[in-house]
């Protein structure tokens, strides 16, 4: 459980510090929440596997929680949507292996 925790962990860090490096550009349409397709798609995967993963620790699907919030609140912040949504598309491809790993 423990290497789990910390592969998850690496990986939703590795994604979120990918994504907030994004540049400033012409804004495209976006989701309602104000986020790419690809991103929600993204963070609505990671929390599935977190939850799954979690059933036996609330506190670390809280800690992941925590920072999937403050990650989607900061890319709410950028203004080139098309890169978000590059860059949340790429973390989901990264992030792919990963879920075969974990089983989710």
């Amino acid at each position: 459980m423990k290497s789990t925790r910390i592969m998850l962990s690496a990986a939703i860090v590795l994604s979120v510090f990918a994504l907030s490096a994004c540049g400033e550009k012409e804004p495209a349409a976006a989701a309602d929440n104000g986020l790419p397709a690809e991103c929600n798609e993204y963070v609505t995967t990671v929390n599935t596997c977190v939850t799954k993963l979690s059933k036996d620790n609330k506190a670390m699907a809280d800690q992941f929680k925590t920072q999937m919030d403050a990650a989607t609140e900061s890319w709410k912040q950028v203004s080139d949507k098309e890169a978000l949504k590059a860059s949340c598309k790429a973390a989901m491809d990264a992030f792919k292996p990963t879920l075969t790993q974990l089983g989710c």
